[in-house]
């Protein structure tokens, strides 16, 4: 990595297979290094080398992507109706019922007048917004990979889209289309980092995605460093989403910190705001976890 920062054709000459797979056992431990080392040499080596060390990155961040999703992520809905037995209850509504049918007095409890609570799993409706523009070694393309990963992982079994974006937003998966995680992976690591930050295009694409869902429960996530300098100010779409957080990314503004704010602000979301990359992926987890 050393080198390759100083001269990337010294690294490539000395690339050969055997290397690649000392690299692929890196990657199978779940390693930053290789996906590191992937964006540094993408634009040197050359496809067959490419391919290899793609493949390497993104089983390295399927494998750090799995880990933070096992930890659980999703919710439940409380429904009351009729109690039963070894269920939970509503408390406050059975004394309300209790009092409601027994104005004069409670002859004899019966179960019939406990107000149970069933818990059913809430299904979740999302879009993940990533900023995947210029930046060093590639952190925003490695993070935007890990974090599609980890909803992936998390909402196999729901509804979500991803949109990266730089000079303009890229629909890397439709909130109704059934895309594998490997091929969401290649789509995120074949973008180029490039200066410049279209938040207003990337919210007008992911307000489109939310539009078709007959739900009260959907939200979008955006993660960004919130320095705009391309399109026009975004905080304007905040009331095309029912929801809208914020993760506001490292190394930005102090100005790009107050958009974040009112983006999530005027979006009744939630605003998390991280010091370096490595705390993004359980910031997601978190938000995820209750993100209505």
């Amino acid at each position: 990595m050393s080198l390759a920062k100083i001269n990337k054709y010294a690294v490539s000459n000395i690339l050969n297979p055997e290397r690649l797979v000392s690299l692929g056992r890196v990657a199978g431990s779940g390693g930053i290094y290789t996906p590191k080392l992937f964006f540094v040499m993408r634009g040197v080596i050359d496809s067959k080398r490419r391919k290899i060390l793609k493949r390497l990155t993104r089983t390295a961040i399927l494998k750090m992507s799995l880990r933070v999703a096992s930890e659980g992520l999703r919710g439940d809905i409380p429904i009351r109706g009729e109690y039963q037995p070894d269920a939970d209850f509503d408390l406050e509504a059975t004394m309300d019922q209790i009092l409601e049918r027994y104005p004069t007095g409670i002859p004899a409890l019966k179960s019939s007048d406990i107000v149970g609570i069933e818990r059913r799993e809430r299904k979740k409706n999302g879009v993940l917004i990533l900023d995947a523009s210029g930046s060093m070694m590639g952190e925003r393309n490695i993070n935007a990979a890990l974090s599609s990963a980890v909803m992936a992982y998390s909402m196999r079994n729901d509804k979500f889209g991803v949109i990266a974006f730089n000079t303009k937003a890229f629909l890397i998966k439709g909130i109704n289309d059934d895309v594998k995680i490997d091929d969401i992976m290649d789509k995120i690591l074949d973008l180029e980092a490039v200066g410049y930050t279209n938040i207003e295009d990337a919210l007008k694409v992911g307000a489109l995605q939310l539009k078709g869902l007959i739900t009260r429960f959907k939200w979008a996530i955006l993660l960004s460093d919130g320095a705009y300098n391309k399109g026009g100010d975004p905080r304007y779409l905040c009331r095309q989403f029912e929801k809208l957080h914020v993760i506001n990314l490292p190394g930005g503004k102090k100005w790009g910190e107050r958009v974040c704010k009112d983006l999530a602000r005027l979006g009744g979301g939630r605003y998390v705001v991280v010091r370096n990359y490595n705390e993004v992926p359980r910031a997601l987890m978190k938000i995820l976890r209750s993100p209505w």
